[in-house]
């Protein structure tokens, strides 16, 4: 199965989104479908060797769906933008010929009937034209969309209009039917134009690449101008001041100040010399950067990061599937509701018929759901596009819901609530002829190692002059540490604990481990049964680390744990110099997992890792949150939300958020709801108006897109 990325005229409500999934999942050689309703993005899953890309783009035009293979975001905006232009246009000519239509009534019968009953005075023929031609205009694009739900047998706002325009007509009411179309279409203008919105805040960070960038040539003192598509990796791009970088790169010469806040959220400007990585999307600030490209456009941490996002805006929260199975029940029952109405008290009460049917009309538009459907999914996209800004990647709107709902938080250690960066500050040597012997088993183990302390074991074994052995084969015992045959001899290291399993050689090791204030992580080096000394690493706590319970407290947060796997005496130190409620270590993965089930029965719990070492223990949790994830690819899949710089103030940030995101997800159900109730309402009171159906429908829709929009401009979460 392959996936196939579409682009998709016509989907801009979940009508359509519903008729698709319908229609596409009974064609054979369809699998999944994701959709972004926003960007009007489709991906479906597909057997090339049953159903072609093309075939499935024929099938989708079946039923009125105008489909295009899915390019650069940019295209995609540039052709949205086309269609925009045209729907205003016609909405423009629409409202003149109306309002003309209105002048000419008014003029006609408001010196004869009033002020207030010329609007129920039978229309001319003239006026019947202008209030025809505004209808028709808006039917330009009603009216298409609504002969296809016709064919396939599916209700949808366009169908609901177009019936309730046609009744109004058969009533000869042209003045509401003309009103109910140019309402009908200005609104669906708006909600486009707000729905435009989200758009632009959802694309911005992918704009901020630039389209060229300006290599150098190898061998001369020129520059080329390439679209970035064509720039192979190891290729020297030039960067000027104020200029954003176009790839992801190595600095070879220059140096200056680089704003990564595309990327990290974090607004304050980064030092950049030779040597250091620089970010796609970042903005140069002083001089003149030469980089040399380490991947292609595709593979940038930005475009990954925003691929993410995408799939991440493709998975539906709970509540909004909820909502949606509530919608697909509440619209066949209203609808049904609508033609009780026009026959029941007509043919067995033997009441007027017009009036029922006026009725029934108006019941008829506020059957659509679009703005209760679309009151989750809004408020979702717009928070995690506003996650992004902060330096925050959810992957998923569910993990919003979830995080709203957490209540204890545990948190790994190393890299975590310390700042990642360990160094040997000690070595013992049981005999010290063998010191160098240590060293070199240590360096030698240690240099196929990913954990945070090889590479500080690598890096002091240099500065003394220590090279290590060509690497053997290893064995990571997870959790506990490495060993490997060096010279025909069992060598390892690893934490205090499994050197108890492997040797009793332990009496010269008992103070090793508690003669410094400062939280320190001590490893054992040893050869077969046989202890050789100690090396031990220390690894300031963050800045952030220490003022975190506090905020964590405030942000409704009851318990915060540590969960590790180094040994309880620096665990403990941790947690009296940060607060923490609960400090445990020499946890084994397998202990850390069984920690997390157990709190997992009584609370919701959020896990904070590095998303290497804790992939099991972020998996399990409800929310996994994996620290330092910018462009560590196996860091960004890990996690079910990435915090893409190591700020822990993050933290707090986001889980006041995502209680706002809640919030505001339950006031747009309560606006969709109290809307159509309002009409429904002043409709069985007397005052049963098409036009004030549309308005109500549309208007909530409206209010929905432009509360969540609430959410990208909130400062205070």
């Amino acid at each position: 199965m392959q996936w196939l990325s579409l682009f998709i005229e016509e989907m801009c409500c979940p009508a359509e989104v519903s008729l698709i999934q319908s229609e596409l999942s009974r064609k054979p050689g369809v699998g999944d479908m994701e959709f972004d309703l926003f960007s009007q993005r489709l991906n479906v899953q597909h057997d090339p060797a049953i159903v072609t890309p093309n075939g499935v783009r024929r099938f989708l035009a079946e039923f009125g769906m105008t489909a295009h293979p899915w390019r650069d975001v940019r295209e995609m905006t540039d052709f949205q933008g086309r269609s925009q232009r045209l729907r205003t246009l016609t909405t423009w000519m629409s409202g003149v010929s109306f309002l003309a239509g209105i002048v000419f009534h008014a003029v006609q019968f408001m010196p004869v009937d009033g002020a207030v009953d010329w609007i129920t005075s039978e229309t001319t023929v003239y006026t019947r034209v202008l209030y025809g031609l505004s209808i028709l205009l808006s039917f330009l694009f009603i009216g298409p969309v609504a002969f296809r739900a016709i064919l396939r047998g599916r209700a949808d706002m366009n169908l609901l209009i177009f019936v309730a325009v046609v009744g109004a007509l058969v009533l000869g009411e042209w003045f509401e039917a003309s009103m109910v179309t140019f309402l009908f279409s200005s609104s669906v203008w708006l909600e486009q134009w707000s729905m435009k919105q989200v758009q632009s805040a959802m694309r911005g960070h992918l704009q901020q690449s630039p389209l060229i960038a300006r290599c150098r040539k190898s061998g001369h003192g020129q520059t080329v101008e390439l679209p970035i598509e064509q720039v192979d990796v190891g290729s020297l791009v030039e960067v000027w001041a104020g200029e954003i970088v176009p790839l992801d790169g190595r600095v070879v010469k220059g140096e200056s100040h680089v704003n990564e806040a595309v990327m990290t959220g974090e607004s304050m400007a980064v030092g950049k010399q030779k040597g250091d990585f620089v970010y796609a999307g970042s903005t140069n600030i002083e001089s003149t950067l030469q980089l040399e490209t380490i991947c292609r456009v595709n593979e940038s941490t930005l475009t990954r990061t925003m691929t993410m996002v995408a799939e991440a805006q493709a998975k539906k929260a709970g509540i909004q599937t909820t909502v949606e199975r509530f919608a697909e029940v509440y619209t066949p029952l209203i609808m049904l509701a609508a033609l009780c109405l026009m026959v029941i008290p007509p043919a067995i009460a033997g009441q007027t018929f017009d009036p029922w049917f006026h009725l029934a009309l108006v019941v008829l538009v506020i059957a659509c759901p679009c703005a209760l459907v679309i009151s989750t999914p809004v408020a979702t996209t717009v928070a995690l596009t506003r996650g992004i800004r902060e330096g925050v990647l959810i992957r998923g709107s569910r993990f919003i819901e979830v995080m709203a709902d957490v209540k204890t938080v545990c948190f790994d250690k190393t890299g975590t609530l310390t700042e990642g960066n360990p160094q040997v500050v000690s070595l013992w040597s049981k005999e010290k002829s063998r010191r160098d012997e240590l060293l070199e088993i240590a360096a030698t183990l240690e240099q196929q190692s990913l954990h945070p302390l090889a590479k500080a074991v690598m890096s002091y074994a240099e500065s003394q002059g220590i090279a290590p052995l060509p690497a053997p084969p290893i064995e990571t015992v997870f959790g506990q540490g490495i060993r490997g045959v060096i010279g025909g001899r069992q060598c390892w290291i690893g934490s205090l604990g499994w050197a108890r399993k492997l040797s009793e050689d332990l009496e010269a090791l008992s103070d090793q481990y508690t003669e410094s204030a400062l939280p320190s992580t001590t490893v054992v080096v040893g050869v077969e049964r046989e202890i050789l000394g100690t090396l031990r690493l220390e690894d300031p706590i963050r800045e952030a680390g220490q003022k975190l319970v506090g905020a964590l407290r405030q942000a409704g947060i009851r318990q915060t744990q540590i969960l590790s796997g180094d040994d309880s005496v620096c665990v403990e130190s941790v947690q009296r110099e940060t607060g923490m409620d609960v400090g445990r270590g020499d946890l084994l993965p397998e202990q850390k997992l069984a920690w997390i089930d157990q709190l997992s029965e009584s609370t919701s719990v959020a896990m904070v890792g590095d998303g290497v070492n804790d992939a099991p223990a972020l998996a399990r949790a409800d929310v996994g949150i994996a620290m330092g994830a910018m462009g560590l690819e196996v860091v960004l899949k890990s996690a079910d939300v990435s915090l893409m710089n190591n700020d822990l103030n993050k933290l707090p940030w986001l889980i006041r958020f995502s209680r706002k995101v809640r919030s505001t997800i339950r006031w747009n159900i309560f606006l969709a709801v109290a809307a159509k109730a309002t009409v429904l309402g002043f409709a069985f009171s007397g005052f049963a108006y098409l036009w004030l159906a549309v308005l109500a429908d549309t208007g909530a829709t409206l209010l929905v897109v432009l509360n969540a929009l609430g959410l990208l401009r909130s400062q205070h979460d």
